[in-house]
C-alpha cells in the first residue's frame, strides 16, 4: 500500500513538472533613434546655421555630422563641426539644397537628416549705365555687389549684342574696348554676373560712337554694309 502511494505521488509530481511553461525570451533592446533640429531651414551664402541632434534609447548620445554624405562637409557643399555648426559655401552649389545628417556613434545604421536651402540676397549695380564709347577707345565699368552674406564677391564680365563679334571686347576687370570699325547696329550689351550666385546679374547698354568720317564717300568700303575707311574730321 505504501509503495503504491509513493508511486502515485511520483506520477503526480512528474505531471506537474511537465506542465510548467518555459520563461519568455527577454525583450529586445529599444531601437536607437536620431532626430536633427531644425529639420528644414535656409542660410545665406557664407553664413552659419546651428543644428542639434537628439539621440534616444542609448546612453551614448554622441553623433558624427556629414553634408550630402561627406563627413564634415567641404568647401563646395559647406562645412559642419562636431558640435553641429554649419558654415555655408562662398559660391552657390548645384543644386542649392543640401542634406545635413547626424549619425549615431552607438549604431552607425541609425541617423537623422535635415534639409538646408542655401540662398543669397545679392544686389548688383553697374556704372556707367548706359555708356557711350568712341571707336577704339576703352571704358572701365564698375560693378558694386551688396549682400548680408559672407561670400565670393567676384564678378564675371561678358559682352553681347546684335553686332556679334564686331562689338569689341571686355577683359576680366570689366574694361571694355570698342572696335576700330563701326559695327551695324553700333550697340553692345555689357553684363556683370555674380560668381557666387550666377542668377544675379545686371547689364548696361553701350553705344559705339564715331567722330570720324569716310575719306571716300563713293567708295564701296564707305557703304553701311561694308567696312569703312575712317579719318578724323
Amino acid at each position: 500500500m505504501f509503495i503504491a502511494l509513493l508511486a502515485g505521488a511520483g506520477w503526480m509530481l512528474g505531471c506537474t513538472a511537465g506542465s510548467v511553461s518555459p520563461s519568455p525570451p527577454p525583450a529586445p533592446p529599444p531601437t536607437i533613434a536620431v532626430v536633427v533640429n531644425p529639420m528644414n531651414m535656409s542660410v545665406l551664402l557664407g553664413n552659419q546655421a546651428t543644428f542639434t541632434a537628439t539621440v534616444t534609447n542609448t546612453g551614448d548620445t554622441a553623433v558624427s555630422w556629414s553634408v550630402n554624405g561627406v563627413p564634415g562637409g567641404n568647401a563646395t557643399l559647406g562645412t559642419i563641426t562636431s558640435a553641429g555648426a554649419y558654415t555655408a559655401p562662398l559660391d552657390t552649389p548645384s543644386p542649392a539644397t543640401v542634406q545635413v545628417t547626424a549619425t549615431s556613434h552607438a549604431d552607425a545604421t541609425k541617423s537623422g537628416t535635415a534639409t538646408l536651402a542655401i540662398t543669397s540676397d545679392i544686389a548688383l549695380s553697374l556704372t556707367p549705365n548706359p555708356a557711350s564709347v568712341e571707336l577704339g577707345a576703352t571704358q572701365a565699368f564698375q560693378a558694386a555687389l551688396t549682400t548680408s552674406g559672407h561670400l565670393d564677391t567676384s564678378i564675371r564680365w561678358s559682352l553681347s549684342g546684335p553686332c556679334a563679334s564686331g562689338c569689341g571686347s571686355v577683359d576680366a576687370t570689366g574694361t571694355y574696348t570698342a572696335p576700330r570699325i563701326l559695327p551695324s547696329p553700333a550697340i553692345a550689351t555689357m553684363t556683370a554676373q555674380s560668381v557666387a550666385d550666377p542668377s544675379k546679374q545686371i547689364s548696361a547698354a553701350v553705344a559705339i560712337t564715331s567722330s570720324f568720317r569716310c575719306s571716300f564717300p563713293r567708295h564701296p568700303a564707305c557703304r553701311p554694309e561694308g567696312p569703312q575707311r575712317l579719318s578724323r574730321r
